[in-house]
């Protein structure tokens, strides 16, 4: 059984607290953890950022952990050591010996999976852990993992719904991840994530790109380089990213900002590190003939960034599209109508997947020349020409449990 099974269709009441989590990481005897971690948050990139963290750690000689999330199609994926995805009968183990404590104190899903996070990087005694926050900051279950160093990666539109309406109030819920006299590096200097930071955070524990630090690089065709990153602290030139995107460029120069926190940086351990991240759904590329990229981009933002950077180095995909009813994909494929004149539509079988008549109605409004409905994620296998695959995780877990099969 996999806990996404035991939680299937009797998850508790998401109820903003920390309350819940607490009590079960004390009744476990987890409140002082024999590790050190890092935390990441943000809107968009957090994901990206712990990838590059967790390499240049793990490049350096230390054994880490990884928790993230979401998942795309293997519930394994949450937990890694070294990179390694944990196994079937070790979560199993985790399911077993904790599902009466996920009982006991009404865990919710993510809660108990970040439970089950700080149990198996005690027991697998890892030097550093890197964690992914779930969403937002402030009263995610992710903050007991104590950290020692944090980093927040951008202020966007998401979740609005918990963390607010407004950019500050949503700010301010991503900077409740920072504890005084701990460093927390910030990805952009601009409002308001910056400006918030100064008036709730110590000056002296911060650490900001674009200040205190610099970065640069270029994307060509569909490779990418981080070719300065610039402090008083760290220096490097030159290095290729194992991700793609104009934005990674960001992600890993937050990611070495952060890691310098914690460690003293060794030049050739880093390039290396950052040349063999790999992190499943950012912009991968899963096929070169035809090519077929998967992208995890499942808000406006992160489909505009993908779109704007694909126009300026003249690659032409033709998305694969879907959404998830409580998201904003419309935006999104209004995005993507600057992107193609055809487009691929499905409805995905997660209960949140939209409706196939309300995705191929927005795309008759956008006025797509082509519109094209399959009858699953998997068809794109099948489709012979350059493809990209984007507009939610659960589409890219579908096609990623289709290739393995």
């Amino acid at each position: 059984m996999t806990l996404y099974e035991l939680y299937k269709g009797k998850d508790y009441s998401i109820v903003p607290t920390l309350d819940r989590i607490q009590k079960a990481v004390d009744y476990v005897g987890l409140s002082r953890l024999s590790y050190l971690s890092l935390l990441v948050g943000g809107t968009n990139g957090k994901g990206s950022t712990c990838a590059f963290s967790e390499s240049i750690l793990r490049h350096h000689g230390y054994k880490t952990g990884w928790f993230v999330s979401p998942h795309l199609h293997d519930e394994k994926e949450r937990w890694r050591i070294n990179g390694q995805k944990i196994s079937e009968e070790k979560l199993r183990y985790y399911i077993d010996e904790l599902k009466g404590i996920f009982e006991r104190f009404e865990l919710t899903y993510f809660e108990a999976c970040t439970l089950i996070a700080l149990m198996f990087f005690e027991d697998e005694k890892v030097d550093f852990a890197v964690f992914e926050v779930g969403m937002g900051g402030r009263w995610d279950a992710t903050r007991m993992c104590k950290p020692i160093a944090c980093a927040i990666t951008n202020i966007q539109r998401d979740h609005v719904k918990w963390l607010g309406k407004t950019p500050e109030e949503r700010a301010r819920e991503k900077l409740g991840i920072y504890s005084p006299g701990k460093p927390l590096v910030i990805g952009s200097p601009r409002y308001p994530l910056y400006p918030l930071a100064m008036e709730l955070c110590r000056e002296e524990d911060l650490l900001v790109a674009g200040i205190n630090f610099f970065a640069h690089g270029r994307v060509k065709g569909m490779q990418t380089w981080l070719e300065e990153f610039g402090s008083d602290f760290f220096h490097l030139k030159n290095a290729r990213l194992g991700l793609w995107g104009k934005w990674q460029i960001d992600n890993a120069s937050v990611a070495v900002a952060l890691t310098s926190r914690v460690i003293e940086l060794d030049q050739e351990k880093v390039r290396l590190a950052l040349e063999r991240t790999k992190w499943e759904g950012r912009m991968e590329i899963v096929r070169e003939d035809p090519l077929l990229v998967l992208d995890g981009g499942h808000n406006p933002d992160g489909v505009k960034n993908v779109v704007i950077q694909l126009k300026a180095h003249g690659i032409k995909l033709t998305p694969v599209f879907t959404g998830l009813k409580e998201k904003e994909w419309r935006e999104s494929m209004r995005f993507l109508r600057a992107l193609s004149d055809k487009i691929y539509l499905v409805q995905i079988s997660h209960h949140r997947g939209e409706d196939l008549s309300e995705l191929l109605e927005e795309a008759k409004r956008l006025e797509f020349r082509e519109i094209l409905p399959l009858s699953s994620p998997c068809d794109a296998l099948k489709i012979k020409e350059d493809l990209l695959v984007i507009g939610s995780l659960y589409m890219l877990g579908e096609i990623k449990a289709c290739i393995e099969r």
